[in-house]
């Protein structure tokens, strides 16, 4: 048995070594692309050990966060700490674990699609047209480190509106983690939202300008998995870069499919299936609405943890609709539920004549314990 004092003070110890770590790096301010472009990036980010407060002080907006320190630990620096711990007192694979994620230092898969480039300096997204719901980026798959897309060209859009057949089981999906697996009930920790957008800057509601309600611009989080029984047809990208390959861990960017926004059979004769988009906002995906009437391009940075426990019917969910976020996100659930290879989708929404969401900058980051 390890005495409990003497083990307190390692880990006190741990803790203080990792963030020396963290101190000594300078932090670089971020670059804009010359073009509007997806990227996909692997690595981690320390954020700070206080985290926002899920549901903002009443009367207050809550500002965007600053990063003094950060560092982008590969998924190698992990697995070199975790082997330090382990050698260093024999300590079991569960207690290093248990130590890494109170230092929360966790692995994390960013995806960014920016805008700010762009001749009007972002998108549009028009509502009572055939465009107004539109795919946005998706992350890699989660803790797949050894995985790529084999289509870049299937990568950038939404997957193909096809139904899940056969999930790919965990123990396959491994071959393509780098390093252990982690002993963690859900090691997937959190997700971070990071949206720059305003919508069309005017209404006739006046008495809502500057508040969420009746705002009909919005964003979601939807998700996706693989599908074992996938079959590339003979013009699919991804049939001629696999051919000939025998490598099992390759699996095609084309078996991408949809879990949520889900997918239906066409009415009628054509029952081919196609995507299913709600008219309102679902109140367990909606990461964010636009604030209503704004001129201003605004700022909104969310937060979901798997440790989050907002009772979707509670007064708590109530103060987060007044946000503009949805009363279900923040009860964890959704991080929780994350798999391993699962790949998280942001949507844009508009809805009605004359709304627009004017979009120039979405990251969303995950951050997960190996």
């Amino acid at each position: 048995m390890y005495d409990f004092i003497d083990l307190a003070l390692f880990i006190f110890l741990v803790i203080i070594f990792l963030n020396s770590r963290f101190a000594n790096i300078v932090n670089t301010p971020p670059r804009t692309p010359s073009t509007p472009i997806m990227i996909n990036r692997r690595g981690g980010a320390r954020i700070p050990q206080r985290r926002i407060p899920l549901v903002p002080p009443p009367g207050r907006e809550p500002e965007p966060p600053t990063l003094t320190n950060t560092y982008e630990a590969r998924p190698e620096d992990i697995i070199e700490v975790k082997s330090i711990l382990s050698k260093a007192r024999n300590l079991p694979p569960e207690l290093v674990d248990m130590i890494l994620d109170r230092a929360e230092y966790w692995a994390c898969s960013a995806a960014v699609i920016d805008y700010s480039n762009h001749p009007s300096n972002h998108i549009s997204i028009l509502g009572a047209s055939p465009g107004e719901d539109q795919f946005l980026l998706r992350t890699e798959p989660l803790g797949l480190t050894k995985w790529s897309p084999s289509s870049q060209d299937l990568w950038r859009v939404e997957s193909a509106p096809k139904q899940l057949q056969h999930e790919y089981p965990e123990s396959k999906l491994q071959d393509l983690v780098e390093g252990p697996i982690s002993t963690l009930e859900h090691p997937f920790r959190k997700v971070v939202f990071d949206i720059t957008s305003r919508d069309q800057g005017w209404s006739s509601h006046h008495n809502d300008h500057g508040t969420y309600r009746s705002s009909f611009t919005w964003f979601d989080a939807g998700l996706e998995r693989f599908d074992m029984d996938n079959e590339c047809s003979p013009e699919c990208p991804d049939r001629r870069t696999q051919e000939g390959s025998q490598d099992s861990t390759k699996i095609p960017t084309c078996a991408i499919r949809p879990i949520w926004p889900p997918v239906i059979a066409n009415e009628g004769f054509n029952r081919d299936l196609r995507y299913h988009h709600e008219l309102n906002p679902d109140a367990h995906h909606l990461i964010q609405r636009n604030k209503h009437a704004e001129k201003s391009m605004q700022h909104h940075h969310v937060e979901w943890s798997w440790d989050d426990d907002i009772d979707p019917e509670s007064p708590a969910a109530e103060t987060l609709v007044e946000a503009g976020r949805g009363a279900g996100t923040g009860n964890g659930e959704f991080v929780r539920n994350l798999k391993l290879g699962d790949m998280i989708t942001v949507w844009g929404r508009a809805r009605f004549m004359a709304w627009s969401n004017n979009i120039q900058r979405v990251e969303v980051k995950v951050y997960w314990a190996f």
